[in-house]
């Protein structure tokens, strides 16, 4: 992802976000979103290593500020430093990894340790 620090999605009103819909496979994700009367948002995870899900209501003020339909790097995270400590393996699956974060209106947010982000 180099030095951009976040991915603004395509210009839609965010009253007609409906739902999201998350595929991961082969270490891959896929995180579409499904807007009224658009065409669905689809973000790429490469390398996925982690990934969690918090609902609304347990979502923490500071992960909705920057990150309100916005894929955004999280800076000094502490799942990232974590995961990285607990990494043994001999040879990673990764080059580097990010940790990621996009939170989805009354959805909730999604947050994943991948390697790149990418607008499909």
């Amino acid at each position: 992802m180099g030095s951009v620090s976040s991915i603004e999605l395509p210009s839609f009103d965010t009253g007609e976000y409906e739902d999201c819909e998350l595929r991961i496979a082969g270490g891959d994700a896929v995180l579409t979103l499904h807007v009224s009367g658009g065409e669905p948002v689809r973000l790429g995870f490469t390398r996925v290593r982690w990934h969690r899900f918090t609902s609304l209501y347990a979502c923490p003020a500071e992960w909705v500020s920057g990150y309100y339909f916005k894929l955004g790097v999280v800076a000094e995270s502490r799942e990232l430093e974590e995961h990285l400590k607990a990494d043994r393996a001999s040879v990673r699956a990764y080059g580097q990894l990010h940790h990621f974060r996009i939170f989805l209106d009354d959805t909730g947010c999604h947050e994943f340790l991948a390697e790149r982000a990418d607008a499909l």
